[in-house]
């Protein structure tokens, strides 16, 4: 059996799964911190098994929230540990890639008030590597390219992008995780790395604090 870990997305969830029998809890996003161990240890009853059985972790890794995100990397990072077994975290876009069949598309998600984080799949990885995009730059890019888009945005940059296909036949949390572990091959690491928190750009020192000595 697996475990799986997600604070950073709108469907914040764990899972305990093997592929094909799937024991599954929601988080409440605002208070990942204060449920996830017990909903580890609820799963792990459930699922009628010891910590020790456990041979892998996944996690997301992000983009996402700065909390969340390091809430759910340092659970998995210390089951890790503990464990002796491998760690195996995954960017946000790449969890959402599994919820989908289509093959060609763009991943988005709101960064900011302005901005949203863009990566394409398919015949759009090339052209769409990785980046932070203004939100008209976004809509004019998939205009011009007719793509759809799957993720998660604000309300307000969804009006914006109401004129283009968005995928919403999607697998549910717990079928994602499912199909994760079904196609990701899981091998002992040959050293132990933590997973770092991804959070869609490097951090940038601002104006105000160039002059202190930091």
């Amino acid at each position: 059996m697996i475990l799986c870990i997600d604070t950073s997305t709108a469907e914040s969830s764990i899972a305990i799964t093997d592929g094909e029998k799937i024991f599954f809890e929601k988080l409440e996003a605002n208070h990942a911190s204060d449920e996830i161990l017990g909903k580890i240890d609820q799963l792990v009853k459930k699922a009628g098994i010891q910590l020790s059985d456990l041979k892998a972790v996944f996690v997301i890794k992000g983009p996402g929230s700065f909390t969340g995100l390091r809430v759910g990397i340092a659970v998995a990072n210390q089951f890790a540990h503990q464990l002796k077994i491998p760690i195996i975290g995954l960017r946000t876009d790449e969890w959402y890639q599994y919820q989908t069949d289509e093959e060609d598309f763009i991943y988005l998600q709101t960064m900011n008030r302005d901005q949203v984080y863009m990566v394409g799949f398919g015949q759009f990885k090339r052209d769409f590597p990785q980046e932070i995009v203004s939100i008209s730059d976004c809509h004019h890019e998939l205009s011009s390219v007719r793509a759809v888009w799957l993720g998660q945005v604000s309300d307000e940059h969804r009006k914006i992008l109401s004129d283009l296909a968005e995928i919403t036949d999607v697998r549910s949390a717990d079928e994602t995780w499912g199909e994760i572990i079904r196609h990701t091959a899981i091998r002992p690491p040959k050293k132990y790395d933590l997973i770092e928190p991804f959070y869609g750009k490097a951090p940038t020192i601002t104006k105000s604090k160039k002059g202190l000595s930091l």
